[in-house]
């Protein structure tokens, strides 16, 4: 079997990348994902100045493409100092490729294009099983993994998709006297004022980049949240985001915020939280800003809410006392160092971070 490895060209086999998408991820058919619109904002319209826009390479065999591995480069602050990271995803291996070594021979040439690249390390975040050993064999290292926490608000969707629809009403009541407990604990934060802004008013947030900042004085490895790159990644198509904003009234500064979208998972309606950060010293008003966005997943008539957090995030800010709790589908946080200078201990110890969807393409 000769397999040829290159540059994905997406002018020449645009087509065939997005066909094999669906081959590979059926779940994402019929959704906006699948278009190539879609494809041309994600890996076309990254804002990184003098450098390629995406990392895209290609597996082929007589000419057909069997494998694409691709990665943006987002880019991180870190000792001080920013630097670029191959954030990997859309990693995919055709039906009939499959088990003759294809993703490991793609892993490996796409990854060692990473370092050559001078990019620092690359990220992923797999949640499906049967691809970690892939990821293994090609020198991948999983330090730690990231919990999937969520809070039902009813079980309508949920129950009715498995054939049980005869327990909703039962189950609904259990749902609604479970979270009116966690509504009796008293929220502080009289002195907030909470503030809503959709993903175009981003760069019109009083006192939002100070904010940021103030979040990554605080944080050892920090995504580099810029308004350019919040442009581009809440300007997916046909995706629509809202910014809920917690601001103290006595000096008008921001306190914490969340981003969070209309998702569905299995068919249930869900609200995704993309980011969610609170100052340290304004970590007490958690349940607040928890409040505001279960008070939006009502809005939407959303089911579920779910969010990707480290577990020292979650305790940090107590959301268990919100009423949300861990579910059985954590995400494996891999990584692979190519620049030596970094301290792989501040890089593989899960307290240096703060990862959460937005890290990720997700969502």
């Amino acid at each position: 079997m000769d397999i040829q490895f290159d540059k994905f060209n997406s002018e020449q086999n645009l087509l065939a990348q997005r066909k094999l998408f669906v081959e590979c991820f059926p779940e994402t058919n019929g959704t906006p994902v699948i278009s190539e619109e879609h494809y041309l904002w994600k890996f076309k319209s990254f804002p990184c100045k003098d450098k390629e826009r995406a990392y895209e390479y290609v597996a082929i065999i007589d000419d057909e493409l069997i494998g694409y591995y691709a990665a943006i480069p987002y880019e991180y602050k870190l000792d001080g100092k920013i630097v670029s990271a191959a954030m990997v995803c859309d990693v995919m291996t055709g039906i009939k490729a499959r088990g003759k070594g294809v993703f490991t021979k793609l892993g490996n040439y796409s990854t060692e294009e990473f370092r050559k690249e001078g990019l620092a390390f690359s990220t992923g975040y797999p949640i499906r099983p049967e691809v970690i050993p892939g990821h293994k064999k090609v020198g991948w290292s999983f330090p730690f993994q990231i919990p999937m926490y969520g809070k039902f608000l009813r079980l309508n969707a949920f129950l009715h998709n498995r054939r049980k629809a005869f327990l909703i009403p039962f189950a609904n009541l259990a749902i609604y006297v479970y979270n009116t407990v966690f509504k009796i604990i008293p929220q502080s934060g009289n002195h907030m004022c909470v503030e809503r802004y959709d993903a175009s008013q981003i760069a019109q947030i009083p006192g939002f980049p100070e904010f940021i900042q103030a979040w990554q004085a605080d944080t050892p490895i920090s995504l580099n949240k810029s308004i350019d790159f919040f442009s581009w990644r809440l300007g997916a198509p046909d995706k629509q985001y809202e910014i809920i904003v917690l601001r103290d009234i006595r000096n008008q500064r921001i306190c914490g915020y969340s981003i969070v979208s209309k998702i569905s998972k299995e068919s249930v309606p869900c609200l995704g939280v993309m980011d969610f950060i609170l100052l340290n010293d304004s970590k007490g008003y958690s349940g607040s800003l928890l409040r505001e966005i279960e008070n939006t997943a009502i809005k939407n008539d959303c089911e579920l809410i779910l969010m990707m957090m480290l577990h020292h995030k979650a305790m940090h800010y107590k959301i268990k006392w919100s009423g949300f709790l861990k579910t059985p589908f954590p995400f494996s946080f891999i990584i692979k160092q190519f620049d030596e200078s970094i301290d792989s201990n501040l890089l593989f110890e899960e307290n240096s971070w703060d990862l959460m969807w937005i890290d990720s393409d997700d969502l």
